[in-house]
């Protein structure tokens, strides 16, 4: 039993009558007949009595015609799930985001929601590091993320760069002049964010103490930036960090520095990998970023 033979059997009974169905289905009726005949012969059950006059379901006859009709309604409701993902007004997109990109990502998918409201957005949040393995293992289509320093094998939209800043508890302001040095903050109790795979930024906050012969008193290390900003907010230590966009964090006990001795910034990027292809629907989400 196929489909083909399901769609036949529908129309025959939709139509009370073979010669009538075979015209609509635009077949001779002999070959409908013997359909019938096979479909009876499959299921060792007759699904309909045939008289000179009229003719009659079977109980048999009425079950297949149910699943019939309901697997029949099921196939095109799945050819048009198809088609809208293949158009890209439906599906699901798969999205990393780092926790600096947080509220970058906010305003793309509000953006992205006004236009594909059919769209589900899946959100796949952690640290730079391992967004870039869930996108090499194909988990993720789209990561937004800091840029790491090895991009050859992705496709890449840059974002507005975004300078370093100081964060330190209110409390502790009368241990800092209005433009902090490193000399300044060296012997303060220092969250550092932690050392990832790919990116520069631990090994180049180091190198800028030692290059002013200093050594930052490390009392936690971290790779999650809201982590060391809620830390650093309850008054346990300062920290370097990437300036970005951070609306949904408590900044009520903390102070922001402008921190020009450490002249290095830090790059968002939307990536995906190279010359892999994606689903309409992530094609969608990429096309919006500009």
């Amino acid at each position: 039993m196929d489909i083909r033979q399901l769609q036949y059997y529908k129309e025959i009974v939709k139509q009370g009558n073979i010669s009538k169905a075979a015209e609509i289905l635009n077949i001779a009726q002999p070959p409908l007949s013997q359909l019938l005949k096979k479909l009876e012969t499959e299921l060792g059950a007759t699904l309909i009595h045939r008289y000179r006059q009229k003719w009659e379901l079977t109980e048999s006859g009425k079950v297949l015609y149910q699943y019939a009709e309901q697997l029949l309604n099921q196939l095109e409701e799945v050819k048009k799930r198809i088609h809208e993902i293949e158009e890209g007004t439906t599906g699901t997109v798969r999205i990393g985001v780092s926790s600096a990109c947080s509220n970058m990502l906010i305003d793309y998918i509000v953006g992205f929601r006004e236009q594909f409201s059919q769209i589900k957005i899946n959100i796949f949040t952690g640290d730079s590091e391992g967004l870039l393995n869930k996108l090499k293992q194909k988990e993720i289509d789209i990561a937004l993320l800091l840029r790491p320093s090895n991009t050859q094998y992705y496709e890449m939209k840059t974002l507005k760069k975004e300078p370093t800043i100081l964060i330190a508890p209110n409390s502790w302001t009368s241990f800092l002049s209005d433009q902090p040095t490193l000399k300044e903050i060296a012997n303060l109790p220092f969250i550092k964010l932690g050392a990832m795979e790919g990116y520069s930024f631990y090994e180049n906050i180091l190198k800028a103490f030692e290059e002013h012969e200093l050594k930052p008193n490390i009392i936690v290390e971290c790779k999650d930036i809201p982590m060391v900003v809620a830390l650093v907010n309850r008054g346990l230590g300062i920290s370097i960090i990437p300036k970005m966009n951070y609306k949904s964090l408590f900044y009520e006990h903390l102070k922001i520095y402008e921190f020009r001795q450490f002249d290095f910034s830090v790059e968002p990027v939307m990536m995906k990998l190279k010359d892999v292809p994606i689903s309409k629907a992530a094609a969608q989400f990429w096309e919006i970023v500009k």
